[in-house]
């Protein structure tokens, strides 16, 4: 499962020439031969030219991104997403016109922060009212218009753009690929007039070769000489790590190479396995409750390494940022101090790293500093254990840290689990690169179904699980998400811990005004204000209506077999499943 950094060579007999007659033809077309192997649509009156393609390719032979019907904008937009995550290759999502894309924001801001290339396309209001093949021909084509349709999302894609004449299609599509898989890479934006679609060719057209990929940062020898020595040097070197994992073969490198030489590693909102969760230097899934011990920290690949208002490292603490946009320069306000900031993909600052502390004979230090960091980890693990206990014996409801030590008890070693927020991983043992995804910072709920059922296309011979709270879950318009499993075959596991109760709302209030009336609220009534979801519904039935396995979990007891059942579902009888776990 290593992530490929490139789109694929070309493979396209130029000699055979193209039967495209029209501009959609030829941008389907084209798609294909960019590696594009799924087009993910969700279609309306602006998509009748892609409809006419794909009806005439069944005669002509023409081959197109295979379609993938979404009956909702997020499922679109999340099933490229969890495609990508698994595969690296970026994926092609049409929507409808102006309230396709809007509905779609909350997707692209996830895939955004997460840097995940998609080529985002929405059709456009017909530009004329007449007398043009694909003009306007319905009342909404005049109200569904806006002035900037782009506009809704344009800080949240790297181009946008409008397909303007069909001639400058390969131009069009090859800039917004070749942008979108620049680093750091993410989702560009082209609209398409229906009428622009509706073009025909000009005779004799021919797809050019695809423009190369730009070449990935690299990083400057010099600043990575100074970490090195500054590492050599410490008596606590932690690295902080968030999205390294996003390259597979980023993981067995840090692996060996806080091994050899005697760093901590911390976890700061892990989005990936980034390093083997039972390595003897992991130090938690929470860096800022440990950052304050380390006088060298390498935040790699981590828009928020750590909380500042709970803790922050020493004031002489020597602090390296690193990433393919060390300053995350989306983000509006983002101010963690830095020694040195080094602009580089992970994987080949790691080697050049790894090179420079053998040539410098680090590992000479590194066995004071095992010791130590092995006695921090050996005792996080310890008070983990003591959770545990404690957990066990008060018993009662399923917590979510009983419900991840199940699902790790009963997963498959390389199975995918896709979090949205419920997965408890200090209570997990993902060490297989590519076998877990946690949501994007920026948190844009209903991310978490529709990424696992792409996740899903890009491995169907791995069980995928994926785990959400009851909030979550609803945010998936759970309907679409349970037709898609069935109509596309993909018979994901859906784990939906129900606990009737907007958690993080609360907790994040309590944080805020922790000696509040919040608190004695809770006390009286079991929730916060604007947190209580009340009755929930039977979600097991929405699995049960579209074919699927469904089941209710109420007790302790009952949550091992049911997992089991569940996977049996998944993976003999190739149907998805759900189950409905009730807890607090």
């Amino acid at each position: 499962m290593n992530m490929p950094r490139e789109l694929p060579s070309d493979v396209v007999d130029y000699a055979a020439g193209t039967s495209a007659t029209s501009v959609a033809e030829a941008y389907l077309s084209l798609l294909k031969t960019r590696g594009i192997d799924y087009f993910y649509i969700g279609a309306g009156t602006d998509t009748a030219p892609i409809v006419e393609a794909y009806a005439k390719a069944e005669r002509t032979g023409m081959e197109y991104p295979k379609p993938v019907v979404a009956v909702h904008e997020n499922l679109a937009v999340g099933m490229a997403h969890g495609y990508y995550m698994v595969t690296g290759k970026p994926q092609a999502v049409m929507l409808h016109v102006t309230v396709g894309a809007a509905n779609a924001v909350c997707g692209l801001m996830n895939a955004a922060r997460s840097q995940v290339p998609m080529f985002f396309t929405a059709g456009r209001t017909p530009l004329y009212e007449k007398g043009v093949l694909g003009s306007r021909n319905s009342p909404i084509h005049w109200a569904q218009e806006m002035f900037d349709q782009a506009g809704m999302a344009r800080e949240l894609v790297k181009w946008d753009y409008e397909l303007r004449d069909g001639r400058n299609v390969d131009d069009v599509v090859d800039r917004g690929l070749s942008i979108a898989m620049a680093e750091p890479r993410g989702p560009v934006y082209l609209t398409m007039p229906r009428e622009v679609l509706a073009q025909p060719m000009p005779a004799g057209y021919k797809p050019r070769p695809r423009q190369p990929v730009v070449s990935a940062p690299y990083p400057d020898p010099d600043a990575v000489a100074r970490i090195a020595q500054a590492i050599k040097d410490a008596e606590y070197p932690l690295f902080v790590v968030s999205s390294t994992g996003a390259d597979m073969q980023t993981v067995r490198v840090l692996d060996s190479l806080i091994s050899t030489y005697g760093l901590a590693v911390a976890e700061s909102m892990g989005h990936f396995v980034n390093v083997p969760f039972t390595h003897a230097h992991h130090l938690g899934h929470d860096a800022t409750s440990v950052i304050h011990r380390a006088d060298v920290v390498i935040v790699l690949e981590s828009d928020v390494p750590w909380v500042p208002g709970r803790a922050e490292p020493a004031a002489n603490a020597f602090i390296a940022q690193v990433g393919v946009d060390p300053l995350f320069k989306d983000l509006p306000l983002r101010s963690f101090q830095s020694t040195v900031t080094v602009t580089s993909r992970a994987l080949p600052f790691l080697q050049a790293l790894q090179a420079e502390l053998a040539r410098i004979g680090a590992s000479d230090t590194a066995a004071a500093r095992v010791q130590i960091i092995s006695a921090d980890s050996q005792a996080w693990r310890a008070s983990l254990a003591e959770q545990v206990e404690q957990d066990e014996q008060e018993g009662g409801p399923i917590t979510k840290m009983f419900l991840s030590r199940c699902i790790d008890q009963v997963r498959p070693r390389d199975a995918i689990v896709v979090s949205e927020y419920t997965i408890r991983a200090e209570h997990m043992s993902f060490d297989e690169p590519g076998t877990y995804f946690l949501n994007s910072t920026a948190g844009g709920l209903g991310w978490g179904f529709p990424a696992a059922l792409g996740a899903q296309q890009a491995a169907p011979d791995k069980l995928v699980i994926c785990v959400q709270g009851d909030g979550a879950y609803m945010f998936t318009n759970p309907a679409s998400c349970h037709q898609a499993a069935e109509m596309h075959n993909l018979p994901v596991l859906m784990v939906v811990f129900n606990n009737h109760h907007w958690q993080a709302v609360e907790q994040t209030t309590l944080a805020v005004y922790p000696e509040g009336e919040t608190r004695d609220y809770v006390r009286r009534h079991g929730q916060a204000p604007l947190s209580g979801l009340g009755h929930m519904p039977d979600f097991e039935l929405y699995a049960q209506a579209s074919g699927g396995y469904g089941e209710k979990v109420h007790i302790r007891e009952e949550l091992l077999p049911a997992l089991r059942r569940a996977i049996h579902a998944v993976t003999v009888e190739k149907r998805h499943a759900l189950l409905n776990v009730t807890g607090a």
